[in-house]
């Protein structure tokens, strides 16, 4: 049958294929053209130990039956397979939404899967207006790394990230869709937030990481704690209306900050005098001026190592960044006296 956006007729002149999907072997094994009633009919020897189905193509989009039954006491006779026309303007809503983060792995990144449930109402298929737009999208963290989609209901290669934009570009039958995605967030990455465009029913997010401080619509409570590979997450769950987001706040490994980058500007003056203090340790004779200023080497290796620790260190606030070029100038002055010392050693 072909069912179109008011009513339901006879599919006439479809092409129908009967497949066999065994553990021996798989493929297509007849076809034939559908009457002027939709009517088909295969004869084939029954095989319990196989599956049969049949496909057909309408407007470019391929359909699969249920199985049939192949019991030679009880001949599936009555088997409806439907087609449907398309549309671009076919509603599909987000009927769940699951997202599963897994603390950092030795590089600092850290993984995200995605599990989506999409369900057309029907009785159209969705397709995307044309070969440049999509026929649904949703939108992930930005600037994610190892971006992949899982062989399931769609294919793989239907699913693109462009952006923040994941697209889906294969057409989205009536009936529930399930798609799985997978990217990593970058090691940098402290803020995530996860857009929601269309509204959710049902939401799950799952956290392994306890320091992790969210930000979470209203409709979304915390919900018992998961084990997922003898891994403990923090799961909350609920629903969420259309343009709200979820907001996570992750600690960041190797992100120096302000009160950081002053402790290591601490450490490295400390070291600066414990190692003047060696280096003149039992030397009756150290003239007074080298007692206090360090050697040009440990002042240039201790100017450079500043500067490291603040590149590494990202963006700072006001008071960080004064601090780094107060110690900076204050460092590069020793260098300059210990440069212009008399008998300096070079």
């Amino acid at each position: 049958m072909r069912i179109t956006a008011t009513d339901t007729v006879p599919a006439t002149g479809a092409v129908v294929v009967l497949h066999r999907i065994g553990r021996d072997r798989q493929g297509p094994l007849d076809s034939m053209v559908t009457d002027a009633g939709g009517r088909f009919l295969f004869r084939v020897r029954a095989d319990t130990a196989a599956l049969h189905l049949l496909t057909s193509r309408h407007h470019g989009v391929q359909y699969f039956s249920d199985p049939v039954h192949t019991n030679p006491d009880r001949p599936d006779t009555a088997l409806v397979f439907a087609v449907h026309d398309t549309s671009s303007a076919q509603p599909v809503e987000l009927a769940a939404r699951s997202m599963v983060v897994s603390a950092p792995a030795a590089d600092g990144t850290r993984n995200v899967v995605e599990l989506l449930a999409l369900r057309n109402g029907g009785p159209l298929t969705r397709v995307p207006a044309d070969t440049g737009t999509a026929a649904w999208s949703w939108r992930i963290p930005r600037d994610v790394l190892g971006f992949a989609a899982d062989e399931g209901e769609l294919s793989a290669g239907a699913i693109e990230l462009r952006g923040d934009s994941v697209l889906v570009r294969a057409a989205l039958p009536p009936g529930l869709r399930e798609i799985t995605i997978e990217y990593h967030l970058p090691a940098t990455r402290g803020d995530v937030r996860f857009m929601f465009d269309a509204a959710a029913a049902s939401v799950n997010l799952l956290v392994e990481e306890p320091e992790a401080r969210l930000a979470l619509p209203d409709g979304m409570v915390p919900d018992s704690a998961t084990v997922i590979e003898d891994r403990r997450f923090r799961r909350w769950a609920g629903a969420v209306r259309a343009g709200e987001a979820i907001s996570a706040s992750l600690p960041v490994p190797g992100r120096w900050g302000g009160g950081a980058l002053t402790a290591l500007i601490g450490l490295v003056v400390l070291a600066l005098a414990a190692g003047a203090a060696v280096a003149f340790r039992g030397s009756r004779h150290a003239p007074i001026a080298a007692l206090k200023e360090p050697g040009t080497d440990a002042l240039i290796e201790a100017i450079a190592r500043l500067d490291a620790a603040r590149l590494a260190a990202g963006p700072l606030d006001a008071d960080a960044e004064r601090r780094y070029a107060g110690e900076r100038a204050a460092l590069k002055a020793r260098l300059e006296r210990a440069l212009a010392r008399p008998g300096r050693e070079v």
